[in-house]
């Protein structure tokens, strides 16, 4: 099983939440979801991840999904990446989301995960306008 974490901005992890449960009917245990503040203090963010890595660690790597690249919860988990089966997703969108979730206690393989579950997001991308055809 893979470790899966959630670090977004606050109400984004909140909608994240919301999705989940009315998805999946609930929060799987095994996933750990960090909503960050703007009045957080980033050494409290920084520990309680710090945590929760370590806790999300089930021998096959922890994938971390983040919501906007270049954000304080992308910067910050960033700085922790040290290690070679730790890999950080950015650009959480609903598509990767539920591909993480339905997959997350089967995959074996970190990279392999990473890349499965970044394809879904980019598949889930269209682009839609009044001159296709119905």
């Amino acid at each position: 099983m893979i470790g899966l974490m959630i670090v977004t901005h606050e109400t984004v992890g909140q909608a994240n939440m919301q999705l989940i449960q009315h998805i999946f009917g609930s929060v799987p245990e095994k996933v750990s979801l960090i909503g960050v503040r703007s009045s957080d203090l980033i050494e409290n963010i920084h520990k309680e991840v710090v945590e929760k890595l370590a806790a999300l660690d089930y021998g096959y790597g922890v994938l971390i999904l983040t919501d906007i690249f270049g954000a304080t919860p992308c910067n910050l988990v960033r700085r922790l990446i040290q290690r070679e089966d730790v890999i950080l997703l950015t650009g959480l969108n609903a598509p990767m989301l539920i591909k993480a979730l339905q997959n997350f206690t089967k995959a074996e393989d970190v990279h392999k995960f990473a890349d499965d579950v970044k394809a879904a997001a980019i598949a889930g991308i269209m682009t839609i306008s009044n001159q296709d055809e119905p």
